[in-house]
């Protein structure tokens, strides 16, 4: 009876313990489900509007001897199909800028189609059915929403005699011809979709796991005090601790998303080499971006870990700023593409989210890149002298 009246006595104690401490309470019992949630609300909706095009979208189509019937339905105002009559003489050329993604679409119809297909006998076929060809590309959205779109159109204008296929395999045309996406470009789309989020994961997780120690884990110890008394100017000691703690983010980053970019093409059954993507400007670009950007986590997450008592109570601070990290990674998916206006790229963590996504999309405007790696540092420079300042102040410093 004694064992079980202690066992009481020490629940009862912790209990009271985590009930009293409100922000214990929060981040220990409320924060996880709380942070799920809104990560999840966010989540479904970007992997619903993913693939969706806008409303006011118009479909760049091309065709080759289509009938002027399916032309007259395909090019209705209500469509927002933008029908572009082409030559034979031109199919290559129209399937080149479907594949580079300049135009949406390009159908083939053969010759003399309404007569070949009145005059076809699916009982007793002398050859092959009409067919239609469509060539779209699937690296991008609004290729496949017009294939998506054509096909079905296209199905139900002729669906009373089933005497056509649409891109049936031939010798002329084997299976893939028709998608003009290379795997290159399909990788090029998961990653313009992962490694913004990631990386920012990755990197913020990096800074997260050194900055509470170096600086909320130096005062929970009581060295820090120990530190400030040096002659050591302040400012010094703050922009140091940012620096240092900055490079391993750095290093750890870098790690993680060079093996995301080896192993992606593994993982998604794609047989090329991923480190040739890119070339090497782009990757002193990213580096550049990825260096800036552990600078002003580390400057924020110091800034939180000043104002801990101990290293979990900067953990439970640092924690809630992630959903705001992973939001700005999914920032392109959420607005529909990477923004050119230069002032979106004064704002920390959403500008260095802006500039991975466009530098992994061949997207790059160098003034907006350029702004992101000043802002990165002004930033970097305020949360130093903010810092500085707070180690002058003997009452944060020493509260335990």
């Amino acid at each position: 009876m004694k064992i079980k009246n202690n066992i009481w006595v020490i629940m009862k104690k912790e209990c009271t313990r985590i009930f009293s401490d409100k922000k214990l309470f929060f981040t220990a019992v409320v924060m996880p489900g709380l942070l799920i949630g809104v990560m999840y609300y966010f989540m479904g909706n970007l992997m619903g509007s993913m693939f969706e095009v806008t409303d006011d979208y118009i479909y760049q189509v091309h065709a080759i001897n289509m009938p002027q019937f399916a032309a007259d339905v395909i090019s209705a105002p209500e469509l927002n199909i933008n029908l572009t009559a082409a030559a034979e003489s031109d199919a290559e050329i129209i399937k080149q800028k479907v594949a580079d993604r300049e135009i949406d679409l390009l159908i083939i119809f053969p010759q003399d189609f309404e007569v070949l297909r009145e005059a076809y006998n699916p009982d007793a076929p002398a050859g092959p059915a009409p067919n239609i060809g469509i060539w779209s590309n699937s690296a991008r959205t609004e290729s496949v929403s017009a294939y998506s779109l054509v096909y079905g159109i296209t199905n139900y204008l002729y669906s009373s005699a089933q005497k056509f296929t649409i891109n049936a395999t031939s010798d002329d045309a084997p299976e893939g011809d028709y998608e003009l996406a290379t795997d290159a470009d399909m990788f090029a789309m998961v990653i313009g979709f992962m490694i913004p989020m990631m990386l920012m994961i990755f990197l913020y997780t990096g800074c997260m796991s050194l900055a509470p120690e170096s600086i909320s884990g130096e005062k929970e110890r009581g060295t820090l005090g120990a530190l400030l008394v040096t002659p050591t100017k302040r400012s010094d000691m703050a922009l140091a601790k940012i620096l240092s703690i900055s490079i391993f983010g750095v290093m750890s980053a870098i790690v993680s998303m060079a093996a995301m970019i080896l192993s992606l093409p593994n993982m998604l059954q794609m047989d090329f080499s991923a480190a040739g993507l890119y070339s090497f400007k782009e990757y002193a670009l990213l580096f550049v971006i990825v260096v800036t950007t552990a600078l002003v986590f580390v400057s924020l997450l110091s800034l939180l870990s000043a104002y801990a008592k101990s290293v979990k109570e900067a953990t439970a601070y640092a924690t809630p700023t992630l959903l705001i990290v992973v939001l700005c990674g999914l920032a392109s998916v959420i607005t529909g593409g990477v923004p050119s206006e230069a002032y979106y790229y004064f704002i920390p963590v959403f500008n260095s989210a802006q500039s991975i996504t466009a530098i992994l999309n061949d997207e790059i405007i160098v003034l907006n890149i350029a702004l992101t790696v000043c802002a990165n540092v002004i930033f970097t420079l305020i949360c130093t002298f903010v810092l500085a300042r707070i180690f002058n102040s003997e009452k944060i410093v020493f509260d335990k």
